[in-house]
């Protein structure tokens, strides 16, 4: 029986009414009664304070891979399994620590800043699109309008064609909702089944790409194969695979609630408004104050440990959870206000740290400082129009629809030919 340090009196409920619009009262409590909580419905212990968040992202005694978790149970070995079987196996997510810290070094410079920046022109042409298809309505909902941009900017930046563009957006959404651990087998199924168009494509790009390279992430995953024999083809679908994991759905949730809180404090919405640099700083503080993930990453124990004074033994599961680490008023000076000039801001460590950090951070700023203000140009005088609305989902804050009056003086522009 794992060892359980949670008062009696002290239940974590994260599925009461009003948790989705405000954890943050919730987190206090878990932060103040319980701060490594066991958790029977997820058997798992959640770390809610600072410190002890940290602690876990840094430990190497702790795997983010779910082939350690104690209760894992590898998929059926059918035929039509084995593309996505060896594509997750071969991702970033799944992989060893030796592996993975070899394929984060062949990663890694595709995603430098300097390259990154390349993107910033078609990250504001995909936005003005975005906008472009809202309705000609006074209340417009701006939640479901940011749905694609993140995902049609990995494929600007893996150079997916313009004619396999719809094919690769339905392959994402079908692989970002096999996140879900909540789906049936029959759903699971479907879903996997579903995915051979879209592996097949990969593999007709790549071998394109081996043919015509050219100035893109593939193409030069491609070239660091050929030159050392260091990627296998699995590796570079599961890499493929990899980014999309980390860099859709993340964005989404991110810049709703950008949006959201920006919206909800005026004159935090001026100051990005006059300097548009301003928009990542506004990410990384939504991110520390209104983070989209409920509870965190999980980590498996691979020898026992004790984490705030609590031991836990091999094989459970901790969650480290950021939202709650984030409000801790033993780093963060008035944590409960939204300020993206706080002096304290770098301690969030909302991309993560040491070898798991996220390989996607500076695509995710870029497309903050640019999606972000782009919005705020082109609806000037926009306004809520009423509270966000959240779909129920077991990890995130699904935030369906945002809300907003376009105001008297906005106006949409065209997008740029």
């Amino acid at each position: 029986m794992p060892t359980d340090p949670t008062p009696g009196s002290f239940v974590f409920n994260p599925f009461v009414e009003g948790f989705d619009d405000d954890p943050a009262p919730v987190y206090r409590q878990l932060r103040e009664s319980a701060p490594v909580y066991y958790w029977p419905l997820a058997d798992a212990y959640l770390v809610s304070r600072y410190q002890d968040v940290l602690a876990v992202l840094k430990d190497p005694r702790l795997s983010r891979s779910y082939r350690d978790n104690a209760r894992y149970q590898p998929l059926p070995d059918l035929p039509e399994y084995h593309e996505y079987r060896s594509a997750t196996e071969n991702g970033l997510f799944q992989v060893k620590p030796a592996d993975h810290l070899r394929l984060r070094r062949l990663v890694n410079p595709g995603f430098a800043p300097k390259k990154i920046e390349l993107l910033r022109a078609q990250i504001r042409e995909i936005t003005l699109a975005a906008l472009a298809g809202l309705p000609a309505l006074e209340i417009v909902d701006l939640a479901p309008m940011v749905d694609d941009i993140p995902l049609r900017v990995i494929g600007r930046l893996l150079a997916i064609p313009a004619a396999m563009e719809p094919g690769f957006l339905v392959f994402a959404r079908a692989r970002l909702l096999l996140i879900n651990p909540g789906l049936t087998f029959d759903e699971r199924d479907a879903l996997i089944r579903g995915l051979a168009p879209g592996y097949r494509d990969i593999r007709a790009l790549l071998a394109e790409r081996r043919q015509r390279p050219g100035d893109d992430m593939l193409s030069a995953l491609i070239h660091i194969e050929e030159e050392g024999g260091r990627l296998s083809e699995a590796e570079l679908i599961g890499v493929v695979e990899s980014i999309i994991i980390g860099g859709a759905d993340t964005t989404v949730h991110t810049l709703r609630f950008m949006l959201l809180n920006l919206l909800r404090s005026p004159g935090q919405l001026e100051r990005v408004r006059a300097d548009p640099t301003l928009a990542r700083a506004a990410m990384e503080e939504t991110l520390r104050f209104d983070h989209f993930n409920k509870f965190g990453t999980p980590s498996f124990v691979l020898e026992d440990l004790s984490i705030g004074g609590v031991p836990i033994a091999r094989g459970s599961t901790v969650i480290p959870m950021k939202g709650a680490g984030s409000r801790d008023p033993a780093v963060f000076e008035r944590p409960d206000e939204f300020d993206i000039g706080r002096a304290d801001l770098g301690e969030a460590h909302n991309f993560g740290l040491g070898p798991h950090s996220c390989l996607g951070a500076h695509l995710a700023r870029l497309e903050a400082e640019v999606v972000v203000p782009t919005i705020l140009e082109q609806l000037p005088g926009m306004t809520l129009a009423g509270p966000p609305e959240f779909t129920p989902h077991l990890f995130f804050r699904v935030m369906r629809s945002l809300p907003v009056r376009r105001g008297r003086d906005a106006a949409v522009a065209p997008v740029a030919p």
